[in-house]
């Protein structure tokens, strides 16, 4: 289930990436970097473990996890939250809880073999299509 999600993309398309940081409470300098920022991902992932690697000209991050084991995460934004990744069938999801308010991201491979981020925030809902 993990394997097509292993290996390197780049982001392909974008949408409403400004809404869900504007929710996240993103301030307005970071969120126009976040909108210009074309990353390109390293993903390693498997039943029980997560590796995440995020690299653009304004920043590179790096996250691993194990699944199912909640963990104390500083976001890219500075948010000190509670961060569990889990499996939702072919879905990677992980949720991000912190002062009462819950964000997720899902992750998964389509059919036409996109990698696919699904980002939601209270009603803002960013889908970010990433190829190989």
């Amino acid at each position: 289930m993990a394997a097509p999600m292993n290996g390197k993309w780049k982001l392909n398309t974008s949408d409403n990436f400004d809404g869900y940081m504007k929710a996240l409470g993103v301030n307005m300098a970071m969120r126009k970097m976040g909108n210009l920022a074309k990353p390109t991902l390293t993903v390693e992932v498997d039943e029980g473990n997560f590796y995440y690697k995020s690299e653009s000209t304004f920043k590179t991050l790096e996250l691993r996890a194990k699944v199912n084991e909640e963990f104390d995460e500083v976001t890219p934004d500075g948010r000190k939250v509670k961060t569990i990744f889990t499996w939702e069938g072919k879905t990677l999801k992980q949720t991000q809880k912190w002062d009462g308010k819950v964000s997720t991201i899902e992750r998964f491979v389509d059919d036409n073999g996109d990698f696919i981020n699904v980002c939601t925030m209270e009603d803002q809902v960013c889908k970010r299509v990433y190829k190989r």
